[in-house]
């Protein structure tokens, strides 16, 4: 039996919503080949992109109905993937279908689970409510980013880079300097804080605020395994309260007179090298328009285009001396959290199913 090198029995996000309609959407997710569709009533359907009769990709075939058709000989699938209509004969063959995958919309995109059905519960995915919530400017786009999924993790929980990569966007040395940064292990994540206190604001917040003089800055990045980072980040006059170390909650409001962004982060493998990034910027800056939601996404998405060429780089450089040692600094610490309790997580899982495996 091969080991997974990913967490199966878990949600993943599989496609923004406006990517899936009635024609088939092809995908890779975790080495898994998958087709998009939805049905007449506007459900998403997942099935796997591959005919069980001549392995045609049925990604290539066309939707009837609920259905979909195989472009090579016509055999039809229905969304669980049996084999419902084979052309020329009354019966269809033992076995004639394809793997079926639970799936759910919601927060504009498309969820998907690849692991046992039985332990796929809707209650499980992660909390995306600003993407669609009352009150909220929100923009999302999709990275196909050439690198290992785990880097962009690293990215995330580790802003110190702000300093050196998005100087003229969202960094400058202060965030790198001096930030006062703590990190909160749990026991199904982590969640890394940063506080920038009394120093310049970088040169979106200072133009989104408004701001004159110096502020306090904090960064509240937020990872559940396999790939969710969320992240609250923002500026004010006085909200550090005159302590080097403010609040550490996700879900605490923007202080008074300053400016919070939601930093949205959907990380999906597609290979061990390839990921699907699903990234994203809400806010909720008075008054919420569509003009100041696009400005502030723009921005944003500067820095992120910063980011992906970073990934790459890595991945390049990864690819040519996979061996090549590497060091760790203070400013890792989040990063090397994820992964310890991600590998932790991936070994478990693949015990569990070799014991499944040996029972049967």
């Amino acid at each position: 039996m091969t080991e997974s090198p990913f967490l199966k029995n878990r949600w993943y996000t599989a496609a923004m919503a406006s990517e899936v309609d009635r024609q088939p959407l092809a995908r890779t997710i975790c080495n898994e080949p998958i087709v998009f569709y939805r049905r007449e009533n506007g459900t998403p359907v997942a099935i796997e992109d591959r005919c069980c009769h001549r392995r045609m990709p049925l990604s290539r075939g066309t939707v009837m109905g609920d259905n979909l058709r195989c472009h090579y000989h016509g055999l039809t699938f229905n969304p669980s993937g049996d084999c419902v209509y084979v052309p020329g004969q009354t019966t269809v063959p033992p076995g004639a279908r394809v793997k079926g995958y639970p799936v759910v919309e919601r927060h504009t995109f498309i969820w998907i689970w690849l692991g046992d059905p039985a332990l796929a519960d809707p209650a499980t995915i992660p909390d995306y409510r600003w993407f669609d919530a009352p009150g909220w400017g929100a923009k999302s786009t999709r990275f196909h980013v050439r690198g290992d999924y785990r880097l962009i993790i690293d990215n995330l929980m580790d802003l110190s880079h702000l300093a050196y990569v998005h100087q003229s966007t969202i960094g400058n040395y202060a965030v790198a300097e001096n930030a006062n940064t703590r990190v909160f292990r749990h026991a199904d994540g982590v969640t890394v804080v940063r506080w920038i206190v009394d120093q310049a604001p970088p040169p979106t917040y200072a133009r989104a605020g408004g701001f004159t003089g110096n502020v306090d800055r904090w960064q509240i990045i937020d990872w559940k395994p396999p790939g969710y980072v969320r992240l609250f980040t923002g500026a004010a006059p006085g909200a550090a309260a005159g302590q080097p170390f403010g609040f550490t909650e996700l879900e605490t409001d923007t202080p008074t007179g300053g400016i919070g962004l939601r930093n949205l982060n959907l990380i999906t493998p597609e290979s061990e090298t390839t990921t699907h990034y699903f990234w994203g910027q809400a806010h909720d800056v008075k008054p919420v328009t569509a003009e100041r939601t696009e400005a502030i996404f723009q921005e944003i998405y500067k820095a992120f285009m910063q980011d992906w060429e970073v990934f790459e780089l890595q991945q390049t450089t990864i690819d040519r001396d996979p061996a090549s040692p590497t060091v760790d600094i203070n400013a890792d610490a989040g990063p090397i959290a994820c992964r310890q309790l991600l590998e932790r997580l991936v070994a478990d899982e693949n015990r569990t199913t070799r014991r499944a495996v040996a029972a049967e």
